[in-house]
């Protein structure tokens, strides 16, 4: 067995990637690079809350180069362009716009998903989208004009999934606040959903206490409707009724990004995820691996692993152990999604959450405390418990010192 390095690659700095190269880069066995066109990474589970407004980038954002540093790894600026598989080299357009090509030995891709608008005529042009936290940052210049403006003003979101249940929450919470200081003005939030209920994938009854606690927000919750066509300023559902907004945002569905599907011939689904193995390898080339939304992993159970953030994390946990086997000879073992449950948060004080296999569901300010948790693990990974500890002590002091401060300790 050889002890020299392998390089290897990974492409895309989102909760998966990042915590691979973290654990990878410590290790020191390898040489590793990270291939991220952003500057900084944000978590994306919390991407509403850059889009409300209360995302606070100054104490949770994280510089890729600094990270890099303090861990090991080398950070590439760029976006993969191409893959030569016979030739074990990747092509990446740098930030700069130059092209480079990168030699590895092991390749990981984990650029997760976008938003899926199934090619609804309009959608593309006149609806925003909360897939990164350039495009949040872009809702949220869009939204704070209107929250601090006199009159009646509205926002439509569609798709009642985590995100959009989210996003709207975080809104009425936001508008309820600067309501006191702009008594003219009025935010009017409407979620609009495809299926039966908001939150289709989780148990019924949690749909039914979020849909509940949305509607006592004042929010217009409005099920089994289908959009089918986006104008400027309006939103056309498929029995001809005419939704007016001011900031149309889309949050239903996900695919992969087109250009997965153009990857040396590896194979694809229909959403453009990756096809992988259950040792999370990509069926037709063993040297390179998928993890995260971008991944259709097979599960013993015949189904595939769902694309939540807590599967990407436990992905890339599992992929840095089966690299420290492979080195010492031994045979990959299979990923298999331990499924912890679905947390939603209703607003910064509360969250409704799914357990035991969906058959507890659990809600209030202490669920929101077990949400902000799994926040804090994501750090963990990243920093060590020192300076998370340091993050919360920071955060309440702010929160002592401005009583609506948004963030949270």
């Amino acid at each position: 067995m050889s002890k020299q390095k392998k390089k290897t690659i990974v492409i895309g700095g989102g909760a998966a990637g990042l915590e691979l190269v973290t654990r990878l880069g410590r290790d020191k066995h390898d040489e590793v690079v990270l291939v991220e066109p952003s500057s900084h990474h944000f978590w994306k589970p919390r991407l509403h809350e850059i889009a409300a407004g209360t995302f606070d980038e100054e104490l949770d954002a994280v510089s890729y180069l600094k990270h890099a540093l303090c861990n090991k790894y080398r950070y590439l600026q760029g976006r993969m362009t191409g893959v030569d598989r016979a030739a074990k080299t990747l092509e990446v357009k740098t930030a700069e716009g130059r092209l480079v090509t990168e030699h590895y030995d092991r390749l990981v891709i984990a650029v997760g998903a976008v938003s899926n608008d199934f090619k609804t005529p309009g959608v593309a042009s006149h609806c925003m989208f909360l897939d990164s936290a350039e495009q949040a940052h872009n809702v949220w210049q869009r939204i704070n004009p209107l929250l601090r403006a006199q009159g009646e003003h509205r926002i439509s979101i569609v798709g009642a999934g985590a995100t959009g249940v989210e996003l709207v929450a975080e809104l009425a919470k936001v508008s309820q606040k600067l309501s006191r200081y702009n008594t003219g003005s009025e935010l009017q939030i409407t979620l609009i959903e495809a299926a039966d209920r908001v939150l289709p994938m989780t148990p019924e009854c949690m749909s039914e206490k979020v849909q509940s606690m949305l509607e006592k927000q004042g929010i217009r919750v409005l099920t089994n409707t289908r959009i089918q066509q986006a104008k400027s300023g309006a939103l056309i559902t498929a029995k001809g009724e005419v939704i007016e907004s001011d900031v149309q945002v889309w949050a239903a569905g996900i695919k992969c990004a087109d250009w997965l599907t153009q990857l040396d011939g590896l194979e694809t689904n229909r959403i453009h995820q990756l096809k992988v193995l259950p040792t999370l390898q990509s069926t037709l080339d063993e040297n390179i691996f998928v993890i995260g939304d971008s991944a259709e992993c097979p599960q013993p159970d015949g189904g595939f692993v769902p694309p939540r953030a807590q599967a990407a994390n436990q992905a890339a946990t599992h992929l840095a152990k089966q690299f420290k086997r492979q080195r010492k000879g031994k045979d990959l073992q299979p990923f298999v999604f331990n499924d912890g449950g679905m947390l939603v948060a209703l607003g910064h004080d509360y969250a409704v959450g799914a357990v035991m296999n969906d058959r507890v569901v659990l809600r209030g300010r202490q669920v929101r405390k077990l949400y902000d948790t799994i926040f804090r693990l994501h750090q963990q990974v990243l920093f060590g418990w020192g300076r998370v500890t340091r993050l919360m002590v920071l955060k309440r002091i702010k929160c002592l010192m401005n009583p609506y401060y948004n963030g949270r300790a």
